[in-house]
């Protein structure tokens, strides 16, 4: 997870970083949180779209360059962790989002294709599905759960 981070916005460097329910920019806290597109800071709500080298913020457009947000190359540790979890059928986050649907419980049998959680990322819904049949032997995420990238949310074994 990436919880530091440098923004340049309209040509001015910010220093960002999240600690749990504060952001800190420039070393100043203020408390936030988010729901798909919509960002609260400090009590306010914004309407916040990326694309590119560019956000829109409640309908202003401005240039932005981020240093820091690049993914981390995977380490031999990580990589063994992965393939572990995809052995043992591990259902994971494709991208950072909401959990806004499961459709299974612990001990249920499912078929392999059958949409197991639903993801919201960048205002989508993302159906994330049995790889292979078998019975659910953990769901780790419940609705209204932020995940993160490559976050392991339920196992069928």
């Amino acid at each position: 997870m990436i919880n530091k981070f440098k923004l340049t916005l309209e040509g001015v460097p910010y220093e960002i970083e999240r600690k749990g329910d504060l952001i800190l920019v420039n070393g100043q806290e203020f408390p936030w949180g988010f729901s798909g597109a919509n960002i609260t800071v400090g009590g306010n709500p914004h309407v916040v779209e990326m694309r590119g080298n560019e956000a829109t913020v409640d309908g202003i457009a401005y240039k932005i360059e981020a240093l820091g947000l690049e993914e981390p190359k995977p380490t031999k540790k990580h990589k063994a962790a992965a393939a572990a979890a995809d052995e043992v059928g591990a259902i994971t986050a494709i991208m950072p989002g909401l959990i806004i649907k499961v459709n299974k419980e612990e001990g249920d049998k499912v078929q392999a294709g059958e949409v197991i959680i639903v993801l919201e990322a960048m205002k989508m819904q993302n159906e994330l599905q049995a790889k292979s049949s078998g019975v659910v032997k953990q769901i780790m995420v419940k609705k209204g759960d932020t995940v993160e990238m490559r976050q392991v949310l339920a196992i069928i074994e």
